[in-house]
């Protein structure tokens, strides 16, 4: 477990410095999709057509990613770095929030094929956590907290960003599980030790930035 918190810190800490360090650093965001995508094209086990869709899937993220970095999604924000930043702070929430729930009220398999350990109250928990904690944490950010009496006002990535994200990175994260599961693999890779490969890293950022440069498009 330390050495997974440890790997799991360093990986956040390169993640924030990606996303912000200069205007072109995010590009750098594309070695996690060729490492993904290499990933998945070595897996002997899955047939041509899975590997087509799969390609397909994570050539999509990619382009949506490179939309959301050099797109000016929202006035709030003018840097598509930090916007990426902010979807990866939300997986990283609703992924600990949702095994957090699963370990202390999950009863209800989610998914008992693809991922056993998943429940629906631990997504349900997850979605909660991600959807209401995020928004406060970007509307304070924004500095949007001083006019909390007025819900018109605030901006649209606090409480739009949040909801997406919640909904998608479980979702994400079975995608990966099925791909692993047709695979007859653990682990995608040897990406990150105690962490598996980059499709088991960015699964859920995967679908998540796809659905949210889908949805301001």
């Amino acid at each position: 477990m330390k050495r997974r918190l440890t790997w799991g810190l360093l990986y956040a800490l390169i993640v924030t410095a990606i996303c912000l360090s200069t205007w072109w650093s995010p590009a750098l965001l594309l070695i996690a999709f060729i490492g993904s995508l290499r990933e998945v094209l070595v897996m002997k086990a899955l047939t041509a057509m899975v590997k087509l869709r799969t390609t397909l899937y994570l050539l999509s993220s990619a382009f949506a990613t490179f939309f959301l970095w050099t797109h000016d999604a929202w006035s709030d924000i003018h840097s598509g770095g930090e916007v990426l930043l902010w979807i990866f702070i939300l997986v990283w929430l609703s992924d600990s929030m949702a095994y957090i729930g699963g370990r202390w009220f999950g009863k209800t398999p989610l998914a008992p094929t693809l991922s056993p350990k998943k429940t629906w109250e631990g997504a349900i928990i997850g979605w909660l956590f991600t959807s209401l904690l995020g928004a406060v944490l970007l509307l304070w950010q924004m500095d949007a907290l001083a006019q909390w009496s007025l819900p018109n006002s605030w901006p649209e990535l606090a409480w739009k960003l949040p909801l997406i994200v919640g909904f998608a990175a479980p979702i994400g994260d079975l995608i990966a599980s099925k791909i692993k599961r047709l695979a007859g693999v653990k682990d995608s890779g040897v990406f990150l030790p105690a962490h598996g490969g980059f499709l088991d890293r960015f699964d859920s950022f995967i679908l998540a930035s796809l659905i949210v440069g889908l949805l301001i498009t």
